[in-house]
């Protein structure tokens, strides 16, 4: 087993902000949904740490169960709703059960995920599921089972994974015998791993990397990289699209939030969510675009830009942005739920706007008529036409393009 990096959880720092940001945002909203589905709700922080960090601040464990409560308080549904909360770490199971002592009901498991979550999943058939995964290095994430989850009998699955994008083609060299190069040696000093990865040439640990990435795909991106035809930024970038696409074959929507502290950086980090169901793809998409503004105030020490940037630090082109919504929605000629095209849109482009955005758009393709949309409720409490373009809370939106 690799060494322990004792100091981790000492103090939180700013990338891990980010990560838990991401994910408090989006729970709060999650919560909210799921809880209309009537069916328990299953949560499990696949490794869970200590739950706090030792400057104080909340881990994702608390972070977690706050909002899991104030969801089932604030709820007004009648009926009893379930939620059941499960975190699993191998060294510190201990301190989870101090740090969550005010939240009795809560499973703490004490081993590796890897050994532990089918037994926690086990007769969890019809519930939804909400698995955060943030390793301890690479080794852990096997894509399989990935596939696995989402081939369960759960009414849903969401999963949140924090991947190492950089830190796997680092190992791909490795493993493959290649020099790896970085153009700044502080790289690494942020790039924090509980329990760093670390293989060799052998096949063994050949079939560990193609069963993270769920195939041999990342053989090809190491060889352009070591060969000088793409550099570390694009290897990155190369791998993460095609795990992101690895990841679609078992769900849907599959969006990516890379995680780098200074502009012009290598990502050091993504943050994927893979998801079947399209108003997850749309609230996720939605907190990405709120979240950098953190990341980029991290990027930039505070100051202001003189341009509006995406995630992957791309200026956004607003005319550009107008086009790709008209290619994208003209392609719906029947009647299409406007979040299951707007999640399809995300998945295409990335997060690069608001969904409250590309409504904007759409409300001037419909005044120009190009665009039909039926919403229900048609009309507003004084009897005018509704105008709305989200769902949600007892609306829905159908798009259609009118054809010329």
């Amino acid at each position: 087993m690799a060494k322990k990096n004792d100091d981790f959880f000492v103090e939180k720092k700013p990338w891990s902000e980010v990560k838990d940001q991401l994910l408090g945002c989006y729970l709060k909203p999650y919560v909210a949904k799921i809880l209309h589905t009537h069916k328990p709700l299953v949560y499990v922080d696949c490794f869970a740490g200590k739950g706090r960090f030792d400057d104080g601040k909340q881990g994702s464990p608390l972070i977690a169960l706050e909002i899991m409560q104030q969801g089932l308080i604030s709820s007004t549904m009648d009926g009893h709703l379930q939620i059941a909360p499960a975190f699993i770490d191998l060294n510190y199971a201990d301190d989870l059960r101090t740090n969550l002592k005010d939240y009795p009901g809560v499973k703490i498991v004490s081993g590796a995920y890897e050994d532990t979550i089918d037994d926690l999943l086990k007769n969890k058939g019809g519930c939804n599921v909400f698995l955060y995964i943030d390793p301890y290095g690479i080794k852990a994430l096997n894509c399989s089972k990935f596939d696995e989850f989402a081939n369960g009998q759960f009414n849903s699955v969401e999963l949140l994974i924090n991947m190492n994008s950089f830190g796997f083609i680092r190992e791909g060299c490795r493993v493959m015998g290649r020099q790896f190069m970085v153009d700044d040696d502080s790289f690494f000093d942020d790039l924090v791993e509980y329990e760093s990865t670390k293989l060799d040439t052998s096949e063994k640990s050949v079939e560990t990397l193609n069963q993270i990435a769920g195939g041999d795909y990342w053989k090809s991106i190491i060889e352009q990289y070591t060969s000088g035809k793409i550099d570390g930024y694009k290897a990155e970038e190369y791998f993460s699209e095609q795990y992101c696409q690895r990841l679609s074959q078992s769900y849907t929507y599959v969006l990516n939030m890379p995680i780098r502290l200074k502009k012009g950086q290598h990502t050091k980090y993504r943050m994927i969510h893979a998801t079947n169901h399209p108003d997850g793809c749309v609230l996720m998409a939605d907190n990405i675009c709120n979240r950098w503004e953190l990341m980029k105030q991290l990027q930039t020490g505070g100051q202001m830009s003189f341009f509006q940037e995406t995630v992957d630090n791309q200026i956004i082109d607003e005319i550009k942005i107008q086009n790709d919504v008209i290619e994208h929605f003209s392609q719906y000629y029947s009647w299409t739920s406007l979040n299951e095209a707007l999640a399809v849109f995300f998945v295409k482009y990335g997060a690069i706007c608001k969904s409250g955005d590309i409504g904007k758009i759409l409300k001037k393709l419909e005044k120009d008529k190009r665009l039909e949309v039926m919403r229900k409720p048609s009309l507003t409490k004084k009897g005018k036409p509704s105008t709305f373009m989200t769902e949600g809370h007892g609306q829905t939106v159908s798009v259609k393009w009118v054809k010329l």
